[in-house]
């Protein structure tokens, strides 16, 4: 790689990762990779206030410069307003370096706004972002989007490994989560098995008959929990009344951080390709991931690719708007999820004991 950059001026940095919530989730290495090579450095983080939450308490992050949510819907005079404030604010300190890990116009404008006299990217940048920062080569191997991003952080001088997210699980959120657990009656000791039925895009959305077996064999192993938005709230409620086997729904119950601290306690997580997968793979929990036409090695939950499940059609190109093959990547059955969610679930029994032995004798 082409290394012109001075380690020693490099005092000031920010990292430039708006959205969305999985995509936050898979930069923060890059954090961590820059911390360890700088430890005296002021790293700054800008993202939409909706994912900023992720940051709070970061041990690599010093300063997080939260914008307003970035959507057309959005707009309007007060977000307008809101926008130039950040911009003071993002403004009030001084950067040697901006590194865009999005790509898109929104983020090279921040890039530019910061006045970073060194902007750089990744290869991928479009919407004109290649107007504004220097692109990081491209890998000419498959790379996992953790591992792609960190190719920024060792541009500047970072080692990528070992790959560490230190993704923060915030007190008082796990103290809610504890309390609502206790309200359920969830034994401390009992597989806490979380599941996501919905993701954002409609090639991405399984069947709700394959999520209620899901749920209603893995309820003889486990305590099953359902998370999601409040605009999945119908949908999930389908699925746990179809399950046929008690199911507590907490869809649209949680903030980020508390889900952040609930898929912190939990022994796996299911979910389709969406961010929940990446919060629990980050903290550490294993996850069953349904994949379609997202190719699994770039974007399965980091570290958990062996259980990511795709049906037999899947072409592994990128999800098209549309699809001529009338989308058959999805897997056709729930079998596969409930085999692979079963033998994550022995595999982390050990640790689960553990953990519960720890928890009995107070540490």
């Amino acid at each position: 790689m082409d290394f012109r950059v001075d380690p020693s001026q490099l005092r000031r940095l920010l990292i430039v990762k708006l959205s969305s919530i999985g995509d936050v989730v898979h930069a923060l290495p890059v954090a961590v990779a820059l911390r360890r090579r700088y430890p005296q450095a002021h790293i700054s983080w800008a993202a939409e206030d909706w994912t900023a939450p992720l940051l709070r308490g970061h041990p690599a992050i010093d300063r997080i410069v939260a914008f307003p949510t970035m959507r057309w819907r959005c707009f309007g005079p007060r977000w307008v307003q809101s926008y130039w404030q950040t911009v003071h604010d993002l403004r009030s300190a001084s950067y040697d370096v901006s590194i865009d890990l999005q790509g898109l116009l929104k983020s090279a404008a921040v890039a530019l706004l910061s006045r970073a006299p060194l902007r750089i990217g990744l290869h991928e940048q479009r919407e004109g972002a290649h107007l504004v920062s220097r692109a990081v080569p491209r890998h000419p191997g498959r790379l996992h989007v953790v591992e792609d991003y960190l190719r920024c952080a060792e541009f500047l001088g970072a080692s990528p490994t070992p790959v560490s997210f230190a993704l923060p699980v915030q007190p008082d959120a796990r103290a809610t989560i504890n309390k609502r657990l206790s309200e359920m009656d969830v034994a401390g000791g009992a597989p806490l098995i979380v599941i996501n039925p919905s993701a954002s895009a409609a090639w991405k959305t399984w069947p709700v008959e394959h999520w209620a077996r899901v749920a209603n064999v893995l309820s003889t192993t486990g305590v099953i929990i359902l998370v999601g938005g409040a605009a999945q709230k119908a949908v999930h409620a389908e699925v746990a009344r179809r399950a046929g086997r008690p199911v507590h729904d907490l869809t649209g119950r949680t903030t980020l951080t508390e889900l952040v601290a609930l898929l912190d306690r939990c022994t796996i997580h299911i979910a389709p390709d969406t961010g929940s997968a990446h919060i629990a793979a980050a903290l550490g929990r294993p996850v069953v991931g349904l994949y379609g036409p997202t190719p699994i090695w770039r974007k399965a939950p980091y570290g958990y690719e062996d259980l990511a499940v795709c049906g037999d059609g899947q072409c592994a190109i990128g999800c098209p708007r549309m699809c001529r093959r009338g989308r058959p990547c999805l897997p056709a059955a729930a079998d596969a999820i409930i085999a692979r969610a079963q033998h994550a679930l022995a595999r982390a029994a050990p640790a689960q004991s553990g953990r519960a032995l720890r928890s009995q004798h107070g540490r």
